[in-house]
């Protein structure tokens, strides 16, 4: 009786210890034709990936101010560079939470127009504005339901993100 117990434990043990080895994260595509191989070079190890029916060529192009990439291969995401401090606009919301408007003001001189845009917490664009940046502006938000929403603001490359309540 003993031996029938542990014959199948035995068994059950041996088979999830052979799945858990040789497990390995590697780079490949997702689809029925196409495959990714490691190829080792004297200079080092390549993944060469190949998909069969991508109708364009693969590859990335850069410029001063966008990284484009083109192609469901994809190369690996290298970090180009950190954005500096200076890419934030220094400002205030109040009140927060609010009932009907919300006023925004800048403790910076803002060259160039703003540009306004308020999401709901599904990402789904409730607001957008564009006008003159001055030091202060009022939003009236007076349509929206009571909710928890994102202020974006932007002018030129700098941007203000803010969590807002509405009561």
């Amino acid at each position: 009786m003993k031996m029938n117990t542990v014959i199948p434990f035995g068994i059950l043990f041996l088979t999830l210890t052979s799945l858990c080895v040789g497990q390995e994260i590697a780079r490949s595509t997702v689809g029925a034709s196409g495959s990714s191989a490691a190829v080792e070079t004297i200079n080092g190890t390549y993944i060469i990936q190949e998909s069969i029916g991508q109708s364009s060529v693969i590859g990335t192009h850069y410029s001063s101010e966008v990284i484009l990439r083109q192609g469901f291969i994809q190369p690996p995401i290298s970090i180009q560079g950190i954005l500096a401090d200076e890419t934030n606009i220094d400002a205030v919301v109040y009140p927060n939470p609010f009932t009907s408007s919300v006023n925004v003001a800048f403790r910076e001189e803002l060259k160039g127009g703003l540009s306004i845009a308020i999401y709901d917490l599904l990402g789904r664009l409730v607001y957008s504005n564009e006008r003159n940046a001055e030091r202060e502006i009022r939003i009236d938000l007076d349509f929206l339901s009571s909710a928890q929403y994102i202020l974006l603001i932007t002018s030129g490359n700098k941007q203000f993100k803010a969590t807002l309540l509405k009561h």
